[in-house]
This record gives C-alpha cells, sequence and structure tokens, in this order.
C-alpha cells in the first residue's frame, strides 16, 4: 500500500468523522483520531512485519506446554481478581496455581543445574 492510500484513507475517516461530528452532534476530537489511526498505520506498515518475523522465529515456544500453563495461570488470576464469578472456589484456584507454579519453578530449576553441571 503506497503512502497516497494511506493518506486518502486517513483523510476520508477525517471528513467521516468531521460529517459525524457536526451532524449528529458528538463531541469527538478528530485531530486525536486522525493522530491516533497515523501511528497505527505507520507501525502497521513499517514495525509490524519486522515484529512478525521476530514472533516467528520463536514459533517453538509457543508450542512449549510450559507457556500455556502460564498463560493459563494468568488468565485465571486476572479473572479472579476482577470478580469474575468461577465456578471454583477461590481457595482452590489459588492452591492448583501454586502447584502448577511450583512445577514450572522447579522444572526450570532442574533444567539450568543440568545445563551447569
Amino acid at each position: 500500500m503506497s503512502r497516497k492510500t494511506i493518506m486518502f484513507v486517513l483523510v476520508l475517516l477525517g471528513a467521516v468523522l468531521a460529517f459525524v461530528k457536526t451532524q449528529f452532534g458528538l463531541t469527538v476530537d478528530t485531530t486525536a483520531i486522525i493522530g491516533g489511526l497515523t501511528v497505527i498505520s505507520l507501525y502497521i506498515f513499517g514495525e509490524a512485519k519486522l515484529d512478525i518475523q521476530r514472533v516467528g522465529q520463536q514459533a517453538a515456544k509457543f508450542k512449549d506446554p510450559k507457556f500455556w500453563v502460564a498463560f493459563i495461570v494468568a488468565i485465571l488470576t486476572a479473572l479472579s481478581e476482577n470478580g469474575v464469578n468461577l465456578p471454583i472456589p477461590i481457595e482452590t484456584i489459588q492452591t492448583i496455581l501454586g502447584f502448577i507454579l511450583a512445577l514450572l519453578f522447579g522444572t526450570a530449576y532442574k533444567k539450568t543445574k543440568a545445563a551447569n553441571g
């Protein structure tokens, strides 16, 4: 996508936002929105390609069961802390999460101990 196309899209979005602001009486800060869209588009067409390559190089890490266990632990912790009613009592969740974290740290300790001799 060329710069002209990107600028056309941004100008078009600015015109639509200005129309919405005047016709519907919404208080929309078009300057902030256009600035944000500009930053997003620059990231997508600049740094995003490099980030996708970096993630692709680390694809094996996403297949590791320890990663997914840690991910699930983080999600369950966030859900329980933010008041989402889970069908499991909080004490049971904390016990399971503690066991999982101990297992993760124990495995990491064994690997580093074996690697260092």
